[in-house]
């Protein structure tokens, strides 16, 4: 390690803070705290989430002073992004068949609490955690992706916490968060395109809400089971087109 990627990672973990915690910064101006009493919350943690973003892209420039085609690239977003929606509704479809056949759809959806729920956050958890906290480390220190990983899936788990109603809830939402960060990080790392994560945690986020499942990522053993089988063929299709990939580049060769 030189000095300068220590200085990288410090940089990186940093920003990764700052713009994990934007709603707790922004709660300091009384601006932002009458708009979160008085509107719906959406429209104040859209504020937050789109902070969060604009910070990890500052983030980046600051670090490696590219433009925006250049930050896009070093987030994984320059990557194709109709390949990671199909393999993302390919893989989540047995929490899709399996809510469907359990359950009804919700009833009076509203449209904009559903949009910030399942694609405002996730897109932008992806871009912080996963895009930055995850790739720009690993690609601005040169660290094995098992190190790598670590701050923003620990960050990831705790900025869940606070959705659990006992301590057993947020020990069970932190381990599953946290490992559910690690898991999607590897997502980026094997296929080199953040939007592969960004698809699925959308697509997971919607059958989800869409079929009222529960108010916080626990939702009970059906649910975890589901959610269980969809990472598991995540984990499985992406070795499997890897195998391919090399298989196919070998053929050619």
């Amino acid at each position: 390690m030189t000095r300068r990627a220590w200085i990288i990672a410090l940089l990186t973990v940093v920003t990764l803070i700052i713009a994990a915690y934007a709603h707790e910064i922004l709660s300091y101006l009384s601006a932002y705290r009458e708009l979160h009493s008085h509107h719906p919350y959406y429209i104040a943690e859209s504020i937050d989430k789109v902070s969060g973003a604009v910070i990890c892209f500052l983030g980046v420039w600051l670090i490696r002073r590219i433009g925006h085609r250049g930050i896009s690239y070093e987030l994984g977003l320059s990557a194709p992004v109709l390949p990671a929606i199909a393999f993302a509704l390919l893989v989540s479809s047995p929490m899709l068949i399996g809510f469907a056949i359990t359950r009804t759809l919700t009833p009076h959806i509203e449209v904009l609490p559903l949009l910030f729920g399942t694609v405002l956050s996730p897109l932008v958890e992806e871009i912080e955690f996963r895009g930055f906290g995850v790739r720009q480390l690993q690609r601005g220190t040169g660290w094995p992706f098992w190190v790598a990983v670590w701050p923003s899936a620990l960050l990831f788990g705790l900025g869940h916490i606070e959705q659990g109603q006992s301590w057993q809830e947020m020990a069970g939402l932190f381990m599953l968060t946290g490992v559910g960060g690690v898991i999607f990080a590897w997502l980026v790392y094997r296929w080199e395109n953040l939007w592969v994560p960004v698809a699925l945690h959308i697509c997971m986020n919607l059958w989800w809400e869409l079929f009222s499942v529960a108010r916080t990522a626990i939702g009970g053993w059906l649910p975890f089971a589901l959610q269980t089988l969809t990472v598991l063929l995540a984990i499985v299709g992406t070795l499997y087109w890897k195998q391919s990939t090399v298989a196919r580049v070998a053929h050619h060769i």
